[in-house]
């Protein structure tokens, strides 16, 4: 699964559509993206790795790993960010396919690096790095909880601080990610609880009589599919419709995104709605795991093991790509995905510096 949603982050910060895989990310477009499975899904691995694996361990050992992890991603997020804005600065001020948001060059070196490194300024396709620093540096305290059976505590702090949101649709969406640490931790460190207790809710789960297992996928797969098909029609449904009704369609999504399921903010609609889809895709991916290994395994696997270090080898190249290749027709973007989706997968493979690179 994460393997899958890298490639979608990548699809959808490519964004070269129409490409024939359009189908595989919405062109990122829906009301809920592969952002946030990464997230989830990376708290659980921690939970699991960090927190169940190591429970007979002593809690000063576990910390020291989390903190040396959080150290490590944000020292590469700042390298990232101030790498991006040099080469932007210094080679393609003038050129329109740089990615939006570069700080001005007049700001001055000293004054972007200090905005960087407090966590002002970020900038380049790796800015989602900043938040998993943040949170692995808060994870020693919620680990400490677990531990002691207390992860009602750690649920309540964490809705607490997703409550500090500022909830004004008037602040720009600039200013809003600035804050985007607040809401977004959620995600997080309910992953990592699931992940801690794992085992607890699989043998739960197991425990459960074989047809009410099967109710319950079936009613989740269900809603999940009509959530998405309804979604897929609110953004795709002005190119087969006339164009009042592409223009009253467009209100609605839009209407529906501010109030309800906004990225920064992740109001409660965007959070169920995220459990309910990643709820139904597990169920599907986990019943014909098997199949999905055999026929796809050898693209999902090695991008979903080294997750981080995709993320930051697509960051490099969706920058340059943007710089160079403007969207062309269905087989010129297919090409060039394909291009792109096979160098990440060459630079596994091959463990282009990946000794450099954390994964």
């Amino acid at each position: 699964m994460r393997g899958y949603f890298l490639i979608s982050i990548s699809l959808s910060h490519l964004y070269l559509f129409p490409n024939g895989l359009d189908w595989w990310s919405a062109r990122g477009e829906l009301y809920i993206t592969a952002a946030e499975g990464f997230f989830f899904i990376s708290g659980i691995v921690l939970g699991i790795v960090r927190g169940a694996k190591l429970i007979h361990r002593p809690l000063p050992d576990v910390v020291k790993l989390l903190l040396k992890r959080g150290l490590q991603l944000y020292l590469t997020s700042i390298i990232l960010v101030v790498t991006f804005t040099l080469i932007g600065w210094w080679f393609f001020m003038d050129n329109p396919g740089l990615k939006y948001g570069i700080i001005s060059p007049t700001t001055g070196f000293l004054d972007m690096l200090w905005q960087t490194i407090t966590l002002r300024y970020f900038y380049g396709w790796t800015d989602y790095l900043r938040l998993y620093a943040i949170f692995l540096f808060v994870a020693p305290l919620a680990m400490w909880l677990l531990r002691k059976g207390w992860w009602y505590i750690v649920m309540a702090l964490s809705v607490g601080v997703w409550l500090l949101f500022p909830n004004d649709p008037s602040i720009p969406d600039t200013a809003q990610e600035l804050f985007q640490p607040l809401s977004w931790q959620l995600i997080f460190f309910i992953g990592m609880t699931i992940g801690f207790y794992w085992k607890d809710i699989f043998a739960r789960w197991q425990r459960l009589a074989p047809r009410v297992k099967k109710i319950i996928k079936m009613s989740v797969i269900s809603l999940a599919l009509a959530t998405l098909l309804i979604n897929v029609y609110l953004v795709f449904g002005k190119n087969i419709v006339d164009a009042q009704t592409a223009v009253y369609l467009n209100d609605i999504r839009y209407g529906l995104y501010i109030n309800f399921f906004d990225k920064e903010q992740l109001p409660i609609a965007r959070l169920l709605m995220f459990g309910l889809w990643f709820l139904a895709s597990f169920f599907i991916i986990r019943r014909f795991e098997l199949l999905i290994v055999k026929k796809i395994g050898w693209l999902l696997l090695p991008f979903g093991i080294n997750s981080l270090y995709v993320y930051t080898v697509h960051a490099f190249l969706i920058f340059f790509i943007h710089l160079w290749v403007k969207p062309g027709n269905i087989l010129f973007n297919f090409i060039v995905t394909v291009i792109i989706i096979a160098l990440i997968w060459l630079a596994v493979r091959y463990k282009f510096l990946m000794k450099i690179i954390p994964r």
